[in-house]
């Protein structure tokens, strides 16, 4: 867990950064609270989105982290969120079959 002083400072600044077209990247708010990468931002992002915050990102200009600023951004990001995941569970499933790994059949439906 981060400290909270951080996640509280963090949700006040993108409080400010509502809609796709305000995100602030992640190495700017890593340099505004004195850090030189920004993996503790991730963290901290990471757990006011489990709090209750609607943090979406983006990796197209303007890339960084915002608010949902409509239910249709919301939706969009989620949706890519989704694509990344079957990606991901994709090349999941060909590193099991090229190195030849057996699966646990309850895992067998998730390949």
């Amino acid at each position: 867990m981060t400290d909270p002083e951080l996640r509280k400072e963090l949700r006040i600044i993108l409080l400010r950064h509502i809609g796709r077209e305000r995100a602030i990247k992640a190495e700017a708010l890593a340099e505004m609270f004195g850090y030189r990468d920004d993996r503790i931002i991730r963290k901290a992002i990471e757990e006011l989105i489990d709090d209750d915050l609607p943090v979406c990102s983006v990796t197209e200009s303007p890339a960084g982290y915002f608010i949902a600023g409509s239910r249709e951004e919301a939706e969009r990001y989620t949706k890519s969120l989704r694509r990344r995941a079957v990606l991901i569970f994709l090349r999941r499933k060909k590193v099991i079959r090229n190195a030849g790994l057996r699966v646990p059949a309850e895992q067998v439906r998730l390949l």
